[in-house]
């Protein structure tokens, strides 16, 4: 198993000793790194689809993992067992994530960390979060292989609506001062600032968007 940036910063977030659940876990790469690197001890590598399950299945017998790395067939959180601490979902778009959380909902207060990993739509999923009153406690971002991956660790703590710049720069994130941060949302600026230009009609929320990331990027 080739270790890569984004799994490892994945697994960084993850809280020593939790019960960590890997929605979508595709080869068990995660699950994998998690027991070897010591994080976790007792991890369930979750997949809706049999093909994937069955490469993790095979991937974790390899290692002797079979005591500490559960593979479970299952549509989400839907039939993971309920001493789950973590649960991360990651490597997928918005709306699939968003589908999965919402189909969980009433586990979610049961869960201590809520780590989510969405392919380009961070905005959307931290609006997601905001609009339901959830709390960020933590967020990354890392470039692998030419990539961005943000990634946020939220709960159900009570917390006030966000406002957009925290939506747009990340709550946690904008404090850091990090300049490979700070290069990615130059990029984004870039991209949205691209697409404003060959739209015929200008959309107003990438609008709102590009006059953050504009602010951000002169302070």
């Amino acid at each position: 198993m080739a270790d890569n940036r984004r799994l490892a910063k994945i697994a960084s977030m993850i809280k020593k000793g939790m019960i960590t659940a890997d929605i979508g876990t595709d080869h068990a790469f995660l699950p994998i790194m998690l027991v070897r690197d010591g994080i976790c001890e007792k991890v369930y590598a979750c997949d809706v689809a049999e093909g994937p399950l069955q490469a993790a299945r095979t991937n974790i017998a390899a290692r002797g993992m079979q005591d500490c790395i559960t593979a479970i067939l299952t549509d989400g959180l839907q039939d993971v067992p309920q001493d789950t601490q973590c649960a991360v979902i990651a490597g997928m778009g918005f709306q699939t994530a968003k589908g999965i959380l919402e189909r969980a909902q009433s586990r979610l207060d049961d869960l201590k960390q809520i780590i989510v990993e969405v392919n380009r739509d961070t905005v959307s999923m931290r609006r997601w979060i905001s609009d339901h009153g959830y709390t960020i406690a933590n967020e990354t971002y890392v470039n692998d292989r030419g990539h961005d991956y943000v990634t946020i660790d939220f709960n159900t703590e009570k917390h006030e609506p966000y406002r957009i710049q925290d939506l747009v720069l990340g709550p946690v994130l904008k404090t850091e001062g990090k300049q490979e941060y700070a290069e990615f949302l130059k990029r984004r600026a870039e991209k949205i600032r691209h697409i404003l230009s060959v739209s015929e009609n200008g959309n107003p929320s990438l609008k709102e968007e590009l006059s953050i990331l504009d602010s951000f990027s002169v302070q």
